[in-house]
Formats: C-alpha cells, sequence, structure tokens
C-alpha cells in the first residue's frame, strides 16, 4: 500500500524548506501573517523547515533580523518545497514559471485577486492557467489561500493559536472557515491532525486531499468546506474516492452555495460555481458523507467521531441520560426521542443503588435520571455515570448533563472544580465500553465561568470525553452521528 510520503503532497506538509516571495521587513498584513508565525515557532532558528525570504528591493539584509533575503529563488542554495506567493496578482503567472525553472515543489498563492474580484482578476486567472496547462513540475495551491497546516510538525500560518494536535484532517475553500478553525481548535477540542486551505483551487484540488489523508494513519476524520466540486470529472472522481473512504473513515462535509445568495457570494468569495445543490448534496450523502449544515454542526460531529471512532461508535440508540432538573429530563426525552433515541427502563438493581446515593432526593429514577441538586455536586455526579455504566449491555450511550455555571455557584471549593472533575470522568471512562457524551452547559457568560468551561473542555479533550454545549446542539449532532454509525456497520467488515 502506498504511504504519504510517496504521495506528491506530502513536501507540502512536511517542508524542508519555505521560500517566501515578496517578504519584506515592515509590517505587512500578507507577509508578516507567516513570518510573525515562522519567527514565533523558532523555524529556520532553532527548527525547520529553513526560511528563505525573497526581495531584491532587501536582497542581502536580515528580516526580522533573523533570515537572510535572497534577490529570486534562483539564489537560494538548496532544492524548494514550497514557495509562498505574497505579491499582486499581476506578476504571479510570471512568479509559476520561474518556480518551475528551479524546480519548487508547490507554489502556494496567498495573494487574492483573481476571478473573484471580476473581469481584471479573470484576466490574471486565464494567464496563470494557461501557464497551468503547460504542466509546470510546480504544482499550485490556491490562489486566494492560507496553504498547509501541519500539528505535528507545528507547521501554522496563525501565530495568535497554538493548534491543538488531534486526528482531523480539514480542507478548506475558504481562508476564513480555515482561519477560524485553527483559531478554535482548542476551545471546541477540535485536534487537527493536517489542513489545507486552498481558495479558488486551480490546481491542487480536494481529491489530492482526500487521496493523501486515505493513507495517512494519523487521520481519523476528513472534513471538508467546499463551495464548489469545479468540473464534472472532478465531482465523479470525488465521489469514487468517497464511496472507497467513508466506510473506512468518515467524511465530513459543509458544503456552501446551498442557496441563490449562498450561490452568488461563493462566486465572489472564491470564484466557485456552487452547481445544482441538490444533486451534490444527494450524491454526497449515497457515497456515505457526512452533510452539515453550518460550522456548529460541522465541529461537533468532528469532534465527536475524532474521539469515538472507531472503538465506541454506538451500535444502536438505546440511550441514558443523567441530568439535574426534572423539567430538563423531560425536555431531553422529547428532544432525543424525536430522533429515534431509546430510554430503557432501568432495571430495579439499579434503581435501587441510586435511591441509596440519592436517599434525600423526592424523584423516581427512570430514565432519563432526574438527579435533583444532588446532581450539580461533582462527586455525586460522577457516582451516579459509574452506577450507569456499571450496568451491563443496559445502554448504547451515556449522556451526563453538567450545569457549570450552577457547579461554580456552590461555593469557593467549587470555583476551580473543572480539573479534577474532568480527569476523573476520563478515567471512569476507559474502564467500560459505552461512549459517553457530556453536555457541558453554562446560563452565564461570566468571565470566570467561561474560563473555568474552557479549562474544563481542554482537560476533557485530553482525556478522550466528547463534550458539547448544548443539548440543541447534541440533538443534531446525534442525528449525524446514529446516521454513519448505521452506515459503518452496515459497510465495514470488522463487525
Amino acid at each position: 500500500m502506498e504511504s504519504t510520503e510517496a504521495h506528491f503532497l506530502y513536501p507540502l506538509f512536511f517542508p524542508q524548506n519555505i521560500a517566501i516571495v515578496g517578504a519584506s521587513p515592515s509590517p505587512n498584513m500578507g507577509v508578516s501573517l507567516y513570518l510573525d508565525t515562522y519567527k514565533k515557532y523558532g523555524y529556520g532558528i532553532v527548527r525547520p523547515p529553513r526560511i528563505y525570504p525573497i526581495n531584491p528591493k532587501y536582497a542581502g539584509q536580515k528580516i526580522y533580523g533573523i533570515w537572510e533575503c535572497y534577490p529570486s529563488l534562483k539564489q537560494i542554495p538548496e532544492p524548494i518545497d514550497v514557495v509562498l506567493c505574497c505579491i499582486n496578482a499581476r506578476y504571479v503567472a510570471n512568479l509559476l514559471q520561474e518556480c518551475d525553472k528551479v524546480g519548487a515543489k508547490f507554489l502556494v498563492i496567498y495573494t487574492s485577486g483573481f476571478s473573484e474580484v471580476g473581469k481584471r482578476g479573470e484576466a490574471y486567472t486565464q494567464e496563470l492557467k494557461r501557464v497551468l496547462e503547460s504542466k509546470p513540475k510546480t504544482r499550485v495551491v490556491g490562489p486566494n489561500c492560507f496553504g498547509a497546516v501541519n500539528a505535528q510538525i507545528d507547521l501554522n500560518f496563525n501565530q495568535f493559536a497554538p493548534l491543538l494536535k488531534g486526528n482531523v484532517s480539514i480542507f478548506s475553500q475558504s481562508g476564513g472557515f480555515a482561519n477560524t478553525t485553527v483559531e478554535h481548535s482548542v476551545t471546541r477540542g477540535l485536534g487537527i491532525n493536517v489542513g489545507l486551505s486552498v481558495g479558488n483551487m486551480m490546481d491542487v484540488d480536494m481529491n489530492d486531499f482526500l487521496e493523501f489523508c486515505a493513507l495517512d494513519p494519523y487521520t481519523k476524520v476528513i472534513g471538508f468546506y467546499l463551495e464548489s466540486l469545479q468540473s464534472p470529472e472532478k465531482s465523479h472522481r470525488f465521489l469514487r474516492l468517497l464511496r472507497q473512504i467513508t466506510p473506512r473513515k468518515p467524511v465530513i462535509i459543509l458544503k456552501g452555495g446551498l442557496t441563490p445568495r449562498g450561490s452568488k457570494t461563493a462566486l465572489s468569495h472564491t470564484g466557485a460555481i456552487a452547481g445544482d445543490q441538490r444533486i451534490y448534496k444527494a450524491a454526497l450523502k449515497q457515497a456515505g458523507a457526512i452533510i452539515v449544515n453550518n460550522s456548529n454542526e460541522f465541529y461537533d460531529i468532528s469532534h465527536i467521531l475524532s474521539i469515538i471512532f472507531p472503538d465506541r461508535l454506538p451500535k444502536g440508540k438505546k440511550s441514558c441520560v443523567v441530568v439535574p432538573g426534572g423539567g430538563a429530563s423531560v425536555e431531553i426525552a422529547d428532544l432525543f426521542s424525536s430522533i429515534g433515541l431509546e430510554f430503557p427502563d432501568l432495571p430495579q438493581t439499579t434503581q435501587e443503588k441510586l435511591a441509596v446515593l440519592l436517599q434525600d432526593v423526592n424523584t423516581s429514577f427512570f430514565n432519563p435520571i432526574d438527579t435533583g441538586a444532588y446532581g450539580i455536586l461533582p462527586d455525586f455526579f460522577l457516582q451516579i455515570i459509574k452506577i450507569v455504566l456499571q450496568t451491563t449491555n443496559l445502554v448504547d450511550l451515556l449522556i451526563p448533563v453538567l450545569q457549570v455555571s450552577r457547579v461554580q455557584r456552590l461555593g469557593t471549593q467549587y470555583r476551580t472544580f473543572a480539573g479534577a472533575f474532568a480527569r476523573s470522568l476520563g478515567r471512569l471512562v476507559r474502564k467500560y465500553s459505552i461512549p459517553v457524551i457530556l453536555v457541558n452547559r453554562i446560563d452565564r457568560e461570566l468571565e470566570d465561568i467561561i474560563q473555568e468551561n474552557n479549562k474544563l473542555k481542554e482537560i476533557l479533550y485530553q482525556m478522550r470525553v466528547p463534550h458539547i454545549p448544548s443539548i440543541p446542539r447534541l440533538q443534531i449532532a446525534l442525528t449525524y452521528l446514529f446516521s454513519y454509525a448505521k452506515f459503518y456497520y452496515r459497510n465495514t467488515t470488522k463487525y
């Protein structure tokens, strides 16, 4: 079987060196985006990849007092893996020809101003297309994009947001979506493996990325933000690849341009013609992809699958919910029953154990389990979860609902409860095969509550416990989860 090292995209994600054309010592929104990040992570200073600024105006000078600037690509003393283009769109076609002459493997075009801006940009697009038609050895990422990230080597384009290392690999036609995903990877618990922002996608495309991720042992979940599948040939290839990959790895797709206004916006954004969305959506679903409607849905189901797939993927819909409050338990029963979840009665022995633990709570221990006020106390909450997990073959999924802000209001001893609770829950969950998804609700957006909740989420991710911030969002995520589980178990030979 081919390895990722043999795939042509490998040097893009694991570059030995990066040349930045248009580099400048002046603070510049485009160039400094990369240079400031490389400085922060020590690229070309204490660790690879080596950095080569390119600008004849500053040749011989040290950019940021660190990297020697070269007049052109020809002067770089070694073969080039990645060239970052931060110059005006009118010069990009010539730069691609120069990259081809020196044998550069990739040209990542950060520059915008192509077909997405109208007639003027269309002329530059056609010029670039003519060079691409000559089949240069240099492959093009973009235009109008950020390029690659790789959490394995801390390759990043955002100095303000360190990547949370994980197993989700993401491809995006939107630079904004790619940037937001990187910025919020920690707070959303979305561990990134590799990512690629491609913008107008004139050369390297979704099929290349999908092939790479299929081979990559570090990629468990694959996510796409797409505004266009481009040509019928590329679309058909994408569907063929999906049919091969989705029985082995979940593929989540957020498709932009689903409405007439969205299609028009996509055209001005990345130059994408969105096509007939109903046909695309049906074909993608049939190929096994999970099609989501917005970024929250994308992040939620990606997060859950990155933790529980494949070993803890639910085999059925029997569920148990633990929640402090009768009203909340009724709401959950109604919402989750509407998507087919089943709530089996707890065995008499389990109810008796709960009655002993919560003897001062005037409630019946049915399912969902209403814990009363005791459920707000972290220690009692964990003991209730343990009793349910010990009831073998009862359910396929356990959903505890934690009221984060109410816990903090219990007193000073609970102001910093998150670390101990998350670690205890993680250790408990590891002992049992039942998948657990925590709902971590906050009802007040106060700074101390937000900070404690962020700490809770970070440690839950480390302990491999998925978490979703609200019951309605979990309802949607479970719809996707059970749909994919049904597809997976029907198509896999593992079970």
